[in-house]
C-alpha cells in the first residue's frame, strides 16, 4: 500500500511539474516546436451524432456542426474523425448502405447531405476531416439488429452475414470477414466516399473479430481475412486519391488487438496496408494490477513504438471520457488534472506524432475543462 501511495504522489508531482513547465513556455516557442504532421484530433462518434445532430433541419444541422467544430478548434485541435458508417449504414446518400438511424431516426433521407456539409464546414475552419468507418459491424445489440433487419439490405447481405451473441448476450450482426463479397462491399463503400467527397482520410477503429463473432477461428485465420480486406481498401483508396490517408485505431492492448484479427505486426512492417496507426491507449501511469502499480500508459506506448518498423506516423488515442473519474484499478484519472497533457508529453517524447481524443461529448463537459486547457497549452 505504501508503494501505491508513493506512486500516486510521484505521479501527481510529475504532472504538477509538467504543468508548471507548460505554463512557463512562451506560445511562440510551442508553435515552432510543433511537427508538420502533428495531428491533434477529436473522434466524433455515432453517440455524439445521435446526441447533437439527429433529426435536425439543414439550418439547425449546419449551426450545430459549426459550433462543434469551434469547440474542437478552441482546444487547439486540427482534425475531426467523424463516424460516417457505424452499423452498416451511411451518413450520406449511398448506393451500398441504408441511411443511418443516428442521423435520421426512421432512416429517411433528411433532405440534405450531412457528410458534404460536415466536410465543407470543417475545411472552412481549417480542420482536416477523416471519415470513420466500422467495416464489419451491422448492429451492436438486439434493438439495432431488429432495426437493420427491417431494411432491404438485410436480405441483400444475408448470404455473407454472421449472426452472433455479443458479450452482453444481445443478438448482433456483422459482415463475414472470410467472404470476398464482404471485402468487395467494404471497398466499394470506401470508394464511394473517396470518389464523391473531399475527405482527407479514411479511418477504421478496433471492431474486427469481436467477442462471439467467430470464436472458433484461429487468430492466424482472423488476421489473414482482415488483411485481405485492409489491403484491398488501401489499394482502392490510393487508386482514387493517392493523397487520401488510410489509418487504423486498434485496441491499445497488443494481444487483444491481435486476437481480434488486427495484424498489427504486418501493418507496421510491410507496405500496402495503412498510412498511420493510432492505438487506443486508455490507461494512466497509476494502474493497479496483480497488487502492483504499473506505468500502463507509458509501457503500452513503448510497446507500440517498438512495432513500428516502417516508421510510419503513429498517433495515440487518449481517453478524454475518463478524465476526473474514479476507478479501483486506474487511479491516475482522479489523481491529477493534467493527465491528457502528461500523456501527450510522454507520447511525444517516445516518438508519437500526435493524438486523438475519445470523444467529442466531453468537450462540452465541465469536468474536462481543466484537462483540456492544460493539454491545449502544452
Amino acid at each position: 500500500m505504501k508503494n501505491t501511495y508513493r506512486k500516486i504522489f510521484a505521479y501527481i508531482l510529475s504532472t504538477a511539474i509538467l504543468l508548471s513547465l507548460i505554463m512557463a513556455l512562451p506560445t511562440a516557442k510551442i508553435n515552432v516546436q510543433a511537427a508538420d504532421n502533428d495531428k491533434k484530433a477529436c473522434w466524433i462518434s455515432y453517440y455524439d451524432i445521435e446526441e447533437y445532430l439527429q433529426d435536425k433541419s439543414e439550418a439547425a444541422f449546419r449551426k450545430k456542426v459549426s459550433d462543434m467544430y469551434d469547440n474542437v478548434a478552441k482546444y487547439g485541435m486540427n482534425t475531426v474523425i467523424v463516424h460516417v458508417r457505424a452499423m452498416g449504414d451511411a451518413l450520406y446518400p449511398s448506393d451500398y448502405y441504408p441511411w443511418s438511424t443516428y442521423i435520421s431516426t426512421d432512416r429517411s433521407n433528411p433532405g440534405y447531405d450531412p457528410l458534404k456539409i460536415m466536410i465543407e464546414i470543417a475545411h472552412s475552419k481549417n480542420l482536416k476531416f477523416e471519415a470513420w468507418i466500422n467495416p464489419y459491424r451491422l448492429s451492436r445489440d438486439t434493438e439495432t439488429t431488429v432495426s437493420f433487419m427491417a431494411t432491404p439490405y438485410y436480405q441483400m447481405f444475408l448470404p455473407y452475414t454472421i449472426e452472433y451473441k455479443g458479450s452482453s448476450g444481445q443478438i448482433c450482426l456483422a459482415l463475414d470477414p472470410a467472404r470476398q463479397e464482404t471485402r468487395d462491399l467494404i471497398a466499394n463503400g470506401v470508394k464511394e466516399i473517396v470518389s464523391n467527397y473531399d475527405v482527407d482520410g479514411i479511418h477504421f477503429d478496433d471492431y474486427f473479430y469481436v467477442s462471439g463473432m467467430a470464436n472458433q477461428l484461429s487468430i492466424a485465420s482472423k488476421k489473414a481475412n482482415v488483411n485481405l480486406m485492409v489491403s484491398q481498401v488501401y489499394e482502392t483508396i490510393k487508386s482514387v486519391n493517392p493523397n487520401c490517408t488510410f489509418g487504423i485505431s486498434p485496441a491499445g492492448n497488443l494481444d487483444n488487438a491481435r486476437a481480434q484479427g488486427a495484424d498489427i505486426d504486418t501493418w507496421l512492417s510491410s507496405p500496402g496496408y495503412i498510412d498511420y496507426i493510432m492505438p487506443q491507449i486508455y490507461w494512466t501511469d497509476i494502474y493497479v494490477t496483480d497488487g502492483a502499480v504499473k506505468n500502463m500508459f507509458t509501457d503500452r506506448c513503448s510497446e507500440w513504438i517498438k512495432l513500428n518498423k516502417r516508421d510510419i506516423p503513429i498517433y495515440v488515442g487518449i481517453a478524454l471520457y475518463r478524465v476526473g473519474t474514479s476507478s479501483k484499478t486506474d487511479l491516475g484519472w482522479a489523481s491529477s488534472n493534467a493527465n491528457l497533457a502528461y500523456q501527450y508529453a510522454v507520447a511525444r517524447q517516445l516518438g508519437y506524432d500526435g493524438y486523438a481524443l475519445f470523444r467529442y461529448q466531453w468537450l462540452e463537459k465541465d469536468i474536462a475543462v481543466e484537462e483540456l486547457n492544460n493539454l491545449k497549452v502544452y
